[in-house]
């Protein structure tokens, strides 16, 4: 619901009170009326003076009285006084030709030759070595440690393989099979498991970045041990019951 205020009401029938405003003092200028306008300075106080055409004549001659003075532009240096700290004489004097030697002593010592001998017993102070030369080193030429291991591993797993491979060619109607104790499956397992963990120690450690062909095989080469290896201990701990063929 909305509300319009209108203009007309009964109360405006009350006579109001008439509101007589007071006038202000009159205005009075802050200058002095007598002063003349001419001589006011608006501002212009701050301006040079008129110029002249410079000194009258003969006043820019020098003065005979005004000359420099002999050490009239020397430092005025202090008078010297005593020093805090006397410095303490590292050595002693050297005697004079008219002092005695304390108590009588008296030195027979040689000094030219003790030179000689210090100088003669003296180590040189740089001498020129002569150049390593590293074909005289003991074991030079020879295969360093981890290639004769590398060799000796590689020639093992030639021979079992060319065993493996042996036992697989030969017929099996002639060759005895024999049941594998528990003692030696534990055994057999525990080696495959460190071979295995060797295995995967090398693999670990190898480059993750395969940018030639020599690193492609190598990798291919210990994830296929790493491969026959699970797989022949998965065989082992399938069963209790494992055969072997006698050779």
């Amino acid at each position: 619901m909305v509300y319009y205020q209108d203009d007309e009401s009964v109360y405006n029938l009350i006579p109001r009170e008439q509101v007589i405003p007071s006038r202000p003092p009159r205005h009075v200028s802050g200058y002095p009326s007598k002063v003349h306008p001419h001589d006011l300075e608006f501002g212009q106080s701050k301006l040079q003076g008129h110029a002249n055409f410079g000194l009258p004549n003969g006043a820019n001659s020098p003065m005979t009285t005004k000359f420099l003075k002999s050490h009239e532009k020397s430092p005025v240096l202090p008078e010297p006084t005593l020093p805090s700290q006397i410095k303490t004489k590292l050595k002693t004097p050297v005697p004079t030709k008219d002092e005695r030697p304390k108590m009588g002593l008296t030195s027979n010592k040689n000094y030219i030759t003790s030179n000689a001998v210090e100088v003669i017993l003296s180590k040189p102070g740089k001498v020129p070595q002569e150049p390593f030369l590293w074909t005289t080193r003991p074991g030079y030429g020879d295969a360093p440690m981890y290639l004769r291991k590398n060799k000796e591993a590689i020639q093992r797993e030639k021979e079992h393989f060319e065993q493996y491979i042996k036992m697989r060619s030969q017929p099996e109607s002639g060759q005895m099979v024999s049941q594998m104790s528990s003692e030696d499956r534990a055994q057999l397992i525990l080696h495959l498991k460190r071979k295995w963990g060797k295995v995967n120690h090398h693999y670990q450690g190898f480059s993750l970045a395969v940018d030639n062909e020599m690193k492609k095989r190598r990798k291919e080469d210990l994830e296929r041990q790493l491969a026959e290896i699970e797989r022949d201990i998965k065989s082992l701990e399938r069963g209790d019951v494992i055969l072997v063929m006698d050779e």
